[in-house]
């Protein structure tokens, strides 16, 4: 796991939104939530002023000011939700230093001051459990990654675009090695996979990776490239098998006809892998609706 994807993981945990912005205070990296109903695909590259205050002027002035003074500052501002809704939230801003000791960029944590307070009463139903994500390799449990997604379909409707959802198979490693061959393959894809994209664990030998705006063709390409390259990186050389399902906008799937798809698509690679001896992928084909 990087430092810039632990930081985020652990921060989304303690606010409502992590984030990072450049030197410029362009929004660059979030924590794995969704940042006040606004999705992060249409947030990368905008100021951070776009949507975190109404005040904007204020605001970058603050902004500006911990850039370059190396200074941290939190308060109260309002955030523009999604809906057209005003906020009031608890902001944190920090530097984000090179190695020069200048700023390259800040640090942000936002709190959602109308939720409701964590308490202490044995009675809560406010308490955020850390087993939302898997503590192994820190990716979202297999609950919680299914609703991610499930919360995606209907923009990807409204949008036009399709998603393709793939499990990363690790069954033939040795019990022993199950753990550290999932957590290899949490930081590999940490790597390489876009910053919308969203990974899970399913269970102890299933990596789910859903991409938004991807089809089957680019799915099984990336699905190719995992097969072939990641077993060298991995305890054992140990071979992987992957299944994928593309959802098409449109499609009256839901999120458990998806998963169904790709665990059974994911059998039929373990299957291919049984009798040649290497990684295989297969796709669930559906065709787009007309």
């Amino acid at each position: 796991m990087t430092a810039n994807a632990e930081w985020l993981r652990v921060a989304a945990l303690l606010g409502d939104a992590a984030f990072e912005l450049d030197v410029e205070c362009r929004f660059i990296a979030f924590g794995p939530v969704a940042v006040f109903g606004h999705p992060t695909t249409l947030l990368f590259n905008r100021h951070a002023t776009d949507i975190l205050a109404t005040d904007g002027e204020t605001l970058s002035e603050i902004l500006i000011t911990v850039r370059d003074q190396l200074v941290i500052w939190h308060g109260q501002i309002n955030i523009l939700h999604a809906d057209g809704a005003s906020r009031s939230c608890r902001l944190a801003l920090a530097p984000k230093l090179g190695i020069n000791g200048n700023a390259i960029g800040l640090y942000g944590l936002l709190i959602d001051l109308t939720a409701p307070e964590l308490t202490l009463e044995a009675t809560s139903s406010h308490f955020q459990p850390v087993h939302a994500l898997d503590l192994e390799t820190g990716l979202w449990a297999s609950t919680n990654f299914i609703d991610q997604a499930a919360r995606r379909f209907d923009r990807l409707d409204v949008e036009s675009q399709p998603g393709t959802l793939l499990f990363i198979g690790f069954g033939r490693a040795l019990s022993s090695l199950q753990t550290p061959t999932a957590m290899r393959i949490a930081d590999e894809l940490r790597e390489i996979v876009r910053p919308t994209d969203l990974l899970g664990r399913i269970n102890r030998t299933t990596i789910a990776l859903w991409c938004d705006g991807m089809n089957h063709l680019t799915g099984a390409e990336r699905a190719a490239r995992f097969c072939k390259y990641m077993p060298a990186s991995l305890p054992d050389n140990t071979l992987i098998a992957v299944g994928l399902v593309t959802r098409w906008p449109g499609s009256a799937d839901d999120v458990s006809r998806v998963i169904e798809r790709a665990d059974l698509a994911l059998k039929d690679a373990y299957a291919a892998t049984a009798r040649d001896a290497n990684g295989s992928w297969r796709v669930w084909q559906t065709e787009p609706p007309a």
